[in-house]
């Protein structure tokens, strides 16, 4: 009886704990967010070495690597196993468990066209200024300043398969390039037959790593079109044959805020003539059609995931594994019907959010299988990319090399730093621009942080505010709540800051 008298106590001092949490003022936590930005510069230099060390320190020096990125569409973060346990993705959480999987991982424009634009020069929507699928693909202008342009210019035998979502791919700065995407059925012309997209992935990556030269180090994107749906195609999501048995029997849950109640709850702009909505309409507005398409677009990343764990195991086979970098990431996030919505380009965190994880030989042995949850973005697989090849990232690019979360600097006395004190944002700008009817795809900007989020709607001049810690669903439109008017006045003004930084 004593026991169970002590656990009950121990209950409700938890209970009173989660209670003060939630009571917790906007002010004091962020007086708390500020005071752990100082803690950790004050910080640097510590463990293991002092402030002289930390200012002479250096990266131990390593040959250029090899870089197999691959880059899936349509994918938000927690579509992994690793992050639910439903999805089949048995290889992409081997990789986790070998590297680095980052849970904060964002991208800022949540479309593909301008998020893969984003990623191949390192730089916001507004300095790239690449929008559209036609012409003008303006980042092609300063195609030497990109991921690409540099590789090559460095001597990487330089490849590309699948889906680039731009006019006029431009075969000629690649030394192998095969293009294609919108469906998920393709007509393979060297082998005259059609196939599955992803198999012709798969197909077409083997047939690079297998006849590269072995003379220069080696780059290959593989931008798999899967998960995406057909568009104007009722099924939406067409995995092959072989994959139809997997989710038999599963019950997909339907997500906390697919609900009529959180459809209402968004601003009166997003109505049923809304992309977003109407997609919801044909993909999940009965039970039985969001059974239907959920477990069809799992099948389909699981088949993406086959095709992972395929391509790392050649790159083990030719005995490169130790001198390549390997990069799964995907273009952005996506609705499973939460707020009665499909598709991405909001700045809810189902839309901004994707995974990232990052397989580098020269990680520290520590940092193998650990969860890094810096707010991490697409503008930084660049630079990323390009320090595995020991090339300096352009300095039009606005990301960073994320190896610094776990690649141990080395003082010039032979100490080895501390990863754990890296000056990193913990904040940043979101922006989707409206290039159409807004009453369709309106305009969704942002300034996110972990535990805040202020947007704005340019085209319909309004503004929300979600408290991220007490309302992590984004349920709550708190920018007139007095609570928070003080934390809403600075964001408000940081967020002008950033949108002007990001030009």
């Amino acid at each position: 009886k004593k026991e169970e008298a002590k656990k009950e106590e121990a209950k409700k001092e938890e209970a009173k704990k989660e209670e003060t949490k939630k009571e917790e003022f906007p002010s004091d936590r962020e007086k708390v967010r500020k005071e752990k930005k100082q803690k950790k510069t004050l910080d640097e230099g510590k463990e293991g070495t002092d402030a002289s060390d930390a200012e002479g320190a250096t990266y131990e020096e390593h040959e250029p690597m090899n870089i197999l990125f691959l880059y899936a569409d349509d994918w938000r973060y927690d579509s992994i196993g690793a992050e639910n346990s439903l999805v089949m993705t048995p290889n992409i959480d081997k990789l986790a468990q070998e590297g680095v999987r980052f849970t904060h991982n964002c991208v800022t424009t949540s479309v593909c066209m301008i998020s893969r634009a984003t990623m191949a020069t390192g730089q916001y929507y507004s300095r790239h200024q690449t929008m559209k699928i036609r012409p003008p693909i303006r980042f092609y202008d300063f195609w030497n300043e990109t991921l690409y342009g540099q590789l090559s210019a460095n001597g990487y035998y330089n490849g590309y398969v699948g889906k680039w979502h731009h006019w006029d791919f431009p075969h000629k700065n690649f030394d192998f390039s095969r293009m294609y995407f919108g469906d998920h059925y393709v007509f393979d012309h060297e082998h005259k037959e059609r196939v599955h997209v992803t198999y012709k992935n798969e197909r077409d990556s083997m047939k690079f790593l297998k006849n590269r030269p072995k003379d220069k180090p080696f780059a290959l994107t593989v931008a798999f079109f899967a998960p995406h749906c057909i568009d104007g195609n009722a099924e939406q999501y067409v995995p092959q044959n072989s994959s139809l048995p997997l989710y038999d029997g599963v019950e997909v849950p339907i997500p906390k805020t697919a609900t009529e109640e959180a459809w209402k709850n968004l601003p009166s702009f997003i109505t049923d003539h809304s992309e977003a909505r109407s997609r919801w309409s044909y993909r999940f507005s009965t039970p039985e059609m969001y059974q239907k398409m959920m477990k069809n677009y799992y099948r389909l990343i699981t088949e993406v995931d086959t095709v992972v764990g395929n391509l790392v195991e050649e790159v083990k086979s030719q005995g490169l594994l130790e001198k390549t970098l390997i990069v799964f990431t995907t273009d952005n996030g996506y609705y499973h019907g939460e707020k009665g919505l499909a598709g991405k380009w909001y700045a809810h965190q189902e839309s901004i959010r994707v995974p990232l994880v990052i397989y580098d030989p020269r990680m520290d042995k520590d940092m193998k299988g650990t969860l890094n949850d810096e707010f991490t973005l697409n503008i930084d697989l660049a630079p990323t990319m390009l320090g595995a090849a020991n090339i300096a990232a352009p300095e039009v690019m606005q990301g960073r090399d994320m190896s610094e979360f776990y690649r141990s600097k080395v003082s010039s006395n032979g100490r080895r730093l501390s990863t754990k004190n890296v000056d990193w944002r913990d904040e940043f700008f979101y922006e989707y621009p409206c290039f159409g009817d807004p009453k369709v795809l309106t305009g969704s900007y942002a300034l996110v942080r972990k535990d805040y989020k202020y947007m704005h709607w340019p085209d319909f001049d309004t503004e929300e505010f979600f408290d991220l810690v007490n309302d992590p669903y984004e349920e709550i439109n708190a920018i007139n709540h007095s609570k928070y008017e003080k934390i809403i006045v600075e964001m408000r003004q940081r967020f002008l800051e950033l949108k002007k930084a990001a030009e």
